[in-house]
């Protein structure tokens, strides 16, 4: 076992940057609170105990200065009073100095004491009496300044705190007393995160949902406060800044569902069978859950193999990841003593990426797990390691595309897809218009928006046209995407297909049976949501020339696909490619 000093140093030489990364961000919250919020404070309870005696104003000036596209303010005086008998001068105005832009209070107090100077009328001045020269006119605690530097201090005290935490108190990346010989062999033992038994996603995604809602009520709740004020004054469109506050309170919403989630299934880990993953073999384990056991729950699996990468520098970076593989399923269950128990087991072709340690461009394997139950949803995610072993599970059996759960899903998702009717010899398909419409119509909307923005907006000094020239494209593309529709007859003379948009026939294409060589499957396009991937699949008619002829698209997902060439191939006795 490391001892903990080693481990501290083996974290602060992986880590070091990101302890430098966190510096600025606790230095401006800590700051905040050491010198902004904490002597306000203080002063402002001391001062409660000072003696109240009347000053004359000698001058006031209200002093602006613009920075930044802002305006702030501040209240400049100078005065005199009397305290035991003897004439003192104060400058002091407010418990807090500077200027600001927080609310109207410096414009109203120096109204309150140009107005005093003019009448020649005393204003009344609180006295230290431990320290008479000290003094100041006004001693009321400004609550919204407070909170606008409590939102540094928050926001940039817990970024900064929480960077140094997870730096200082999470397990070094890398394994400890791996020999250089075995690390080379087997790669998987050389990091703490590759470990037999994988942790799930839960407690990061409720620590981060908590922090994303603090950090973001800390920003949005004093707008709010403020941009209230502003709108009671007259300014209605200040209302708008209620939004903030209410998608703040959706993500409190959020936190509190991850925090009822992990507490109701508790940690959920992963124990790999077979160690680790294997392409060319399988991908499987178990995971005890702290749920009662129910026969009728279904645990859907997505197994994905996903390659992470960055575009864009500076501010404009952005981390990205493409589908590589990907397999779905659903857990096979048993009762334990402590709940219940999920086995998943996939297989995996030989040829894919396996598990790279994070980098700019790297290539990891996930494994995530839902299941719709009442209250909280079980939701949870695992990066496994996976490498060319070759090897099966041990003590598993059952595939996860084999549970009948799964293969019902992709019934129906074909039956969703494919009108299809067995004649003597062969099939007749008909795929209808207006499935699977949502990238569909955002190519249409964009390319729409695009094509109005090049015909409404004025050219004189900008060629506009060149939206038309981009959208127009896109939006014809998604319109004809979205309405056209396919029948396809393949029997034992002939492939016939015909496309339909809005019902209106684009012709026929006849192909002689004896022409058709296979059925194979393509790529035609995907999408995301998150961390869920789609790729759709066209079926395509192999012809003896090469040349290929869709017969089927919209096939969600490579399981679905290939049961729908598994169909076609059955039906009509074409030969799978």
């Amino acid at each position: 076992m490391s001892q903990p000093g080693f481990q501290l140093g083996q974290k602060l030489k992986e880590r070091w940057l990101l302890l430098l990364f966190g510096l600025p961000f606790a230095a401006v919250g800590i700051g905040f609170a050491l010198f902004g919020v904490i002597p306000q404070l203080k002063d402002w309870q001391s001062m409660q105990r000072w003696e109240e005696v009347p000053a004359e104003i000698e001058q006031v000036e209200l002093k602006s200065h613009r920075s930044d596209g802002s305006t702030t303010y501040e209240v400049i005086a100078r005065y005199r009073y009397d305290y035991s008998g003897r004439p003192y001068q104060g400058q002091r105005v407010g418990v807090a100095s500077g200027a600001d832009n927080i609310g109207d209070f410096q414009q109203n107090l120096y109204d309150r004491l140009r107005a005093a100077k003019d009448k020649a009328r005393p204003v009344p001045a609180y006295v230290n009496p431990e320290q008479p020269a000290e003094a100041v006119l006004n001693r009321e605690l400004r609550g919204e300044l407070v909170i606008f530097k409590l939102v540094f201090v928050v926001v940039f005290g817990l970024v900064g705190l929480g960077i140094w935490a997870y730096a200082l108190l999470a397990r070094p990346d890398k394994a400890a007393g791996v020999a250089e010989a075995d690390a080379q062999v087997k790669p998987w033992l050389t990091r703490n995160d590759w470990a037999p038994v994988i942790s799930s996603d839960g407690k990061v995604v409720m620590y981060a949902a908590w922090g994303i809602t603090i950090f973001w009520n800390a920003i949005a709740i004093p707008a709010a406060v403020g941009a209230v004020g502003e709108a009671l004054g007259g300014n209605h469109a200040a209302y708008i800044a209620l939004i903030f506050p209410a998608v703040g309170m959706g993500l409190l919403a959020w936190a509190v569902k991850a925090t009822l989630a992990w507490r109701r299934f508790g940690p959920a880990p992963l124990t790999l069978d077979p160690y680790p993953g294997s392409i060319g073999g399988q991908v499987g384990g178990t995971i005890d859950v702290n749920l009662p056991y129910r026969h009728d729950q279904v645990f859907e699996v997505v197994l994905q193999c996903v390659r992470i990468y960055y575009s864009g520098s500076g501010k404009n970076r952005k981390r990205r990841e493409s589908l590589v593989w990907q397999r779905e399923g659903a857990a096979h269950t048993q009762r334990t003593a402590r709940g219940t128990r999920l086995s998943i087991l996939f297989d995996v072709e030989d040829g894919l990426p396996v598990s790279q340690a994070p980098d700019n461009n790297y290539h990891l394997w996930r494994l995530s797990m839902t299941c719709e139950l009442e209250g909280a949803d079980f939701d949870r995610s695992y990066e496994i390691p996976v490498f060319a072993t070759a090897q099966n599970a041990q003590a598993l059996r059952e595939p996860s595309t084999a549970h009948s759960a799964a293969e019902q899903k992709r019934e129906q998702a074909l039956e969703s897809v494919l009108n299809i009717r067995q004649i003597p010899g062969g099939v007749i398909v008909h795929y209808p218009a207006f499935k699977h419409i949502g990238g569909k119509f955002i190519l249409l909307l964009v390319g729409g928006i695009f094509t109005a923005v090049g015909f409404a907006v004025p050219s004189d000094d900008f060629p506009a046209w060149l939206f038309a020239l981009i959208g127009a494209p896109m939006a014809l593309a998604g319109l004809y995407l979205l309405t056209r529709s396919l029948d396809v007859r393949l029997d034992q003379n002939a492939l016939i297909t015909r496309t339909r948009i809005l019902g209106a026939s684009l012709g026929n294409r006849r192909t002689p049976r004896s022409e058709i060589t296979g059925l194979a499957l393509a790529e035609s396009y995907s999408s995301q949501s998150g961390r869920q991937h789609t790729t759709f699949y066209k079926l395509q008619a192999v012809h003896r020339s090469g040349k290929k002829t869709t017969i089927g698209y919209n096939l969600a997902g490579r399981d679905v696909a290939e049961q729908a060439l598994e169909s076609f191939s059955l039906l009509t006795g074409v030969p799978q490619q």
